[in-house]
This record gives C-alpha cells, structure tokens and sequence, in this order.
C-alpha cells in the first residue's frame, strides 16, 4: 500500500510537538504531530494536505507530483476556493477557484491542548478579507468566514473540497443523498450513489454524507452548515494536472459550498460561513 507523500516527514524526524516548519519543493508546510494526529499544511492556500488521527491510515489524499512554479495550486488536500468557486461568473480568464490557492496566507494562530489542535489563517487581497479556522483531532473541523469593505454588492461563493482518501473508488459508495425540499439538480443522484465516471454536483442535502470504503473498511462522515450545498467531484477516466495513471481511484472530493449558478450577493460587510467537519465512524 502506497502512504500518503506527506507520512515521510514523520518517518525522518519528529516535528518539534506539537508545530515545526520545512521548506518542501519551494512551499513553507506547518508541520503539526500531536497525540491524536498528524498533519501538514501549506503556507500557500491555507492548505490542509494531510491529515491523520493517531492509529489510522491518512483521510486525505495529495498528489506527489507538485507543479514547478510554485504559486500553482497543489492538487489534494483540502483547497480553499475562494472568493469564488469554479470559474468566475463575469471573467472567465481569472483562474478557476479563485486567488485563494495561489496566495500566501498568513499564520494567525497555532495552538495545541490534549484534546485539540487549533490553527487559525488569515488573507486579506484589497477590501477582500477571509479567514480559515481548523480544529484537528481524532476529526477534523474547519471553518471559513468573509466579508468585503467594498462600498457596493459583490458576486460571490466560496468552497472547501476535500480529496478524500480510498482504498478503492470502485469499491466505494456514498450515502445520505437525500435533497431538501424536493430540489432536484440537474443530474439527480439517489439515496446511495456509487461513483461512476465523472461527476461534478452541488446538491443542497440536509443531513451528513457518509462514504462507505470497503477496499479499507471504513466509513467517513462528512457534515456542512445546514446552508450550504454538498460538492462531489471527481474526473472519472478523464486525465487531469497531477493525478499520476490509477491514482484517481484512490480519491472522492465530498466537500462544503457557498454557492449559486452566477454567484451570491455579498454586501459590504456582511460576513458569510462555510463549516465542514469529518471524521471516521
């Protein structure tokens, strides 16, 4: 069984407990190695590349396979879009998911008991402010929240998208697809879907999402703030940037969306959440 990329710096030595820095294909990783977990995020995108409680195998997966400039987003983990997700609603040449990936955010807050680890990060781009909360132990739970200075409306969505780390795509199901309301999306999917091809989907469910792995026997619960939507992804047999041949069927992306087809209207000063929280049952 291949370990996530990320496991060797805790084979080749133990990070100063519980937070240490390394310098790794030109990205600063805050490292973190607490009784409960271990893991890594990355300066750029405030992002979380690896995560894994104690005694378990990594939730995440991340691609070994990092672009050469380094202010191109790394694939896996958990990408911070913001402060939009997908392509832009007007500009379509702005870059997919926002500025938030390729930015250096800053550390706010690193701090660690025994029973949690709390990092807090922060990006502020003009009148544009987000912040990213993670709390890490046996689960995981992460909140966004922004808002702008701007002096009018603005378009807006945001999103956190898990790559989720299997044994098997093929062995996996996912469920807990119920919508709310009788809303349908485009493409309906039902109580319990098995990832066939490639999907991308923002249902507004209203309870968890669990996926079922039997390829390692294991079930992850994946919860959201009752207003935001649900994002599945995956690219099926399509070849995407960084995911190396049969490493797509080693990931799910079940995530947490703010978001509307043309975007939300965000007003000056009003501040939007977005909560996902995780963990194994």
């Amino acid at each position: 069984m291949l370990e996530h990329p990320l496991q060797r710096f805790f084979h080749s030595m133990r990070a100063k407990r519980p937070f240490d820095w390394v310098r790794f294909q030109r990205r600063d990783l805050l490292l973190i190695d607490h009784p409960l977990c271990q893991a890594v995020f990355s300066r750029q995108g405030a992002q979380l590349l690896h995560f894994r409680p104690q005694g378990e195998r990594s939730m995440l997966w991340c691609s070994s396979q990092w672009p050469a400039l380094s202010t191109a987003p790394i694939r896996g983990g958990i990408p911070v879009c913001w402060p939009w997700f997908g392509s832009h609603p007007s500009e379509p040449e702005w870059p997919p998911h926002g500025w938030a990936r390729q930015r250096e955010w800053r550390l706010l807050d690193a701090h660690a008991d025994e029973n949690l680890v709390q990092v807090s990060w922060q990006l502020d781009i003009e009148d544009w402010h987000v912040r990213l909360d993670a709390r890490l132990g046996r689960e995981l739970e992460m909140e966004l929240s922004s808002y702008h200075e701007d002096d009018s409306d603005c378009l807006f969505s945001f999103a956190l998208q898990p790559y989720w780390r299997l044994g098997s795509l093929r062995r996996a199901v996912v469920h807990g697809m119920e919508l709310e309301g009788g809303q349908r999306p485009a493409s309906p999917l039902p109580n319990t879907w098995t990832p066939r091809g490639a999907v991308k989907q923002v249902l507004y469910n209203t309870g968890s999402l669990v996926i079922e792995d039997a390829g390692w026997q294991r079930r992850l619960r994946i919860d959201k703030n009752a207003s935001a939507g649900s994002v599945i992804w995956h690219p099926g047999s399509r070849a995407v940037e960084q995911v190396e041949p049969g490493e797509a069927d080693r990931f799910l992306c079940v995530g947490a969306a703010g978001y509307r087809p043309g975007g939300l209207i965000l007003a000056q000063g009003e501040r939007m959440r977005l909560r996902l929280h995780a963990g194994l049952v």
